[in-house]
């Protein structure tokens, strides 16, 4: 599946909720809190760091669960180091720990005509070794 958002944040919804139907439909609403985990971050880190539209795609097939997050801006995600003190800058972090659980892994793809860049995410449903 696959399906366009503004960059709003109030969109993070939208992904979630378009996640959730494609679970619902593949028979893997098991997978349903850390799908929206993944979506959240991706889509939230695509509006605040990217530039719109976002281009999400969400597949399954042989028990892999694939997660691609398009958008035109420069920069990169990376992880940070937050104090204590910060609100945020944990959420890479977080959503790479839940991926490796999962026997997954995270990439960046640069695009070939622009400046974008598409994160890619992989989990294999079939290794998962924790339960949220």
């Amino acid at each position: 599946m696959s399906y366009q958002l503004d960059a709003m944040p109030a969109m993070v919804a939208h992904a979630r909720e378009r996640a959730r139907k494609a679970l619902a439909d593949w028979g893997l609403l098991e997978h349903l809190d850390l799908t929206q985990l993944i979506i959240s971050e991706l889509a939230t880190n695509a509006i605040c760091h990217g530039s719109g539209p976002i281009t999400v795609r969400l597949s399954y097939a042989q028990g892999q669960l694939h997660f691609r997050v398009h958008d035109f801006g420069h920069g990169r995600p990376a992880r940070r180091q937050p104090s204590p003190q910060d609100e945020s800058g944990r959420g890479l972090e977080l959503v790479d720990a839940l991926i490796a659980l999962h026997g997954g892994g995270r990439t960046v793809a640069n695009d070939d005509a622009g400046q974008g860049k598409t994160v890619c995410v992989s989990v294999d449903l079939r290794a998962s070794t924790a339960s949220l």
